[in-house]
């Protein structure tokens, strides 16, 4: 039924409320009213607060609400620490989807059914991979049910990742207290008694060793630069006669102090490693053959981020990394005299830059009084000397050092590429490292093949102490980063611990190594609790330090002093060193 239209139609228009767009308000207003007079007289109070008379006023003090400085002192107000104990448990099914490659919480929001039909695909998928294949090799039908299985079982992910965990908490059932020394949670004070005996003790904690280990040297140390549970060595040749020994690199945790947790083999033998600082994951590798490659440690399998394979036939000797413009780059020196700058590219090949090379020394050179050597006719056939170790000044991170073989140190630094800022004799035979005091930074150690360990100060040419206590090389010196005046060096099987404080003719502790294997590095931890030694047969050494007295509070000073006693009948080098001041850049002067 077709309706009918209405003839009238009735249309009511009411009005809107009013939409501003844009609003600007008058900033003027008229003269002769009463708007005007309160601006002009606001004007003549302006006028004469700021450009008149009355800006000579007299202005009153009043009281004000600031935040009270609050001060205390260390001895009568010390900081109140809080404690509380939290614990937690852990299940099976917790443990299970923490290793589960499905995220489940990611789908949840896609309902249940969806993620119980992706957990049923899954579990078909597992069930899938440890049947045969319908192409498979003749030898692989001899093989029983229970090989084939276990050979897929190796090649799972997370099957490792389970093993990992395990291990880890097998070798704390054996190494509990150990592992608590090491992280300095069972603290065996001996000098808060009444009659403190400080013995200088070293304490055998564990050695990191497995048959993979057996009869490689240990050429390379470096601590991951966000913790120190994570543990790079490498692995390589000592005598120059095993020319068929292989390059090993093995990531050690000290919750698995039994086997490495990353093991990586190379063609040819490690000589140094280090850490990067802003990326942790990078181990800068270098080897004997004179290829430097960078190692991805998250990995387990064997994954290059960078690699040069054409840079020389002499060895790398050592690694060291920089950071410029929040870039990170490392330096690495060869057994040439070169050292060359490298840095990433978006291919897997480094871009390397030459921006060193230590020439062969002629003629008189300040530092150590050595005989000079005489060579006759001779001519050799290398005018360059060996770069055998790099180290960062502790004060200036734009200056590097450089130990030769010829036992001359370059002073260097990388924004002046071919040319050494200084340079001076140190020893009569090779350096083997350059190691910066951690309290002092004016002050760094030197050891060579010389059988000595000279103490050196920037300002001074001349060594302030020079130690030779028996006719063996010495392959190693470290500073304690707990006490400025101990330190430890590695002569032979030896490990000699000093203190400055005590005396210099004799060390306080020797501790022969625990296999009489000859010991080639040593690193303190950060916490200066515990050494690690690593000898020539591939064994790391774990040892706690015990009988240090306690700390002294103005380290600087203690080290100030102790040198001052040790060069008592030395006026002439006393006076040098009163002249320097203070021992490190930046402070007061030392008393």
């Amino acid at each position: 039924m077709i309706k009918k239209i209405p003839k009238h139609i009735t249309l009511i228009l009411n009005e809107t409320e009013t939409i501003f767009l844009l609003d600007l308000p008058s900033c003027i207003v008229p003269k002769e009213t009463e708007e005007g007079e309160a601006a002009e007289a606001d004007n003549q109070l302006y006028d004469y607060l700021t450009k008149g008379k009355g800006r000579n006023r007299k202005v009153a003090t009043i009281g004000v609400q600031t935040i009270p400085t609050l001060r205390k002192t260390r001895s009568t107000e010390p900081v109140k620490y809080e404690f509380r104990d939290n614990s937690t448990f852990a299940s099976n099914w917790e443990m299970y989807d923490t290793y589960n490659v499905i995220d489940v919480d990611e789908l949840a929001d896609k309902g249940d059914g969806y993620v119980e039909l992706i957990i049923k695909e899954v579990e078909v998928i597992e069930d899938d991979a440890h049947k045969l294949n319908d192409e498979i090799h003749p030898s692989e039908v001899k093989k029983s049910k229970e090989e084939r299985e276990l050979e897929k079982l190796m090649n799972n992910q997370n099957y490792f990742n389970a093993a990992l965990v395990i291990e880890r908490l097998l070798a704390n059932n054996c190494y509990n207290s150990e592992q608590k020394k090491f992280k300095g949670l069972l603290d065996e004070d001996e000098s808060l008694d009444a009659t403190p005996k400080y013995h200088y003790k070293l304490d055998l904690l564990w050695t990191f060793c497995n048959e993979d280990t057996r009869n490689r040297c240990v050429t390379g140390i470096s601590f991951n630069t966000y913790t120190e549970d994570i543990l790079a060595v490498g692995y390589g040749k000592y005598y120059f006669v095993d020319r068929k020994s292989t390059g090993v690199v093995m990531i050690w945790n000290i919750k698995n102090p039994k086997q490495p947790e990353r093991q990586y083999y190379f063609r040819y033998s490690v000589t140094t490693l280090a850490f990067a600082k802003k990326n942790p994951n990078y181990l800068a590798v270098g080897f004997y053959n004179g290829d430097v490659k960078v190692v991805d440690v998250s990995k387990r399998d064997l994954e290059l981020v960078g690699e040069d394979c054409s840079s020389s036939f002499e060895p790398a000797w050592d690694v060291l990394w920089l950071e410029q413009d929040k870039e990170e780059y490392f330096l690495v020196c060869f057994g040439d005299g070169r050292v060359c700058k490298y840095h990433f590219t978006e291919d897997v090949v480094l871009e390397r830059v030459q921006i060193m090379r230590t020439d062969k020394v002629e003629g008189k050179l300040k530092g150590l009084k050595a005989l000079r050597m005489f060579e006759g006719n001779q001519v050799s056939s290398s005018r360059h000397s060996s770069a055998l170790c790099l180290s960062l000044h502790s004060a200036n991170p734009s200056i590097y050092f450089i130990g030769t073989n010829e036992g001359v140190i370059h002073r260097c630094t990388p924004h002046y590429c071919t040319q050494h800022i200084d340079m001076f004799k140190a020893h009569e035979g090779s350096i083997h490292t350059i190691k910066f005091s951690p309290f002092v930074n004016k002050v760094f150690a030197t050891c060579g093949d010389d059988f000595q360990e000279c103490l050196w100060v920037e300002g001074i040419d001349e060594p302030l102490i020079v130690s030779t206590y028996c006719t063996e090389p010495v392959l190693d010196f470290e500073w304690s980063p707990s006490h400025s005046t101990i330190a430890v060096s590695l002569r032979g099987m030896d490990i000699f611990l000093w203190d400055l404080q005590r005396k210099i003719y004799s060390p306080q502790s020797q501790t022969k190594s625990p296999t009489n294997s000859r010991n080639t590095l040593c690193r303190f931890t950060s916490c200066g609790r515990c050494l690690l030694v690593g000898d020539v047969d591939g064994n790391i050494h774990i040892f706690a330090v015990s009988g240090l007295p306690m700390p002294a509070f103005f380290q600087e000073n203690l080290f100030f002093q102790s040198v001052k006693n040790i060069l008592l009948t030395n006026t002439e080098l006393v006076k040098k060193v009163e002249k320097l001041g203070s021992l490190s850049f930046g402070q007061k002067r030392s008393r």
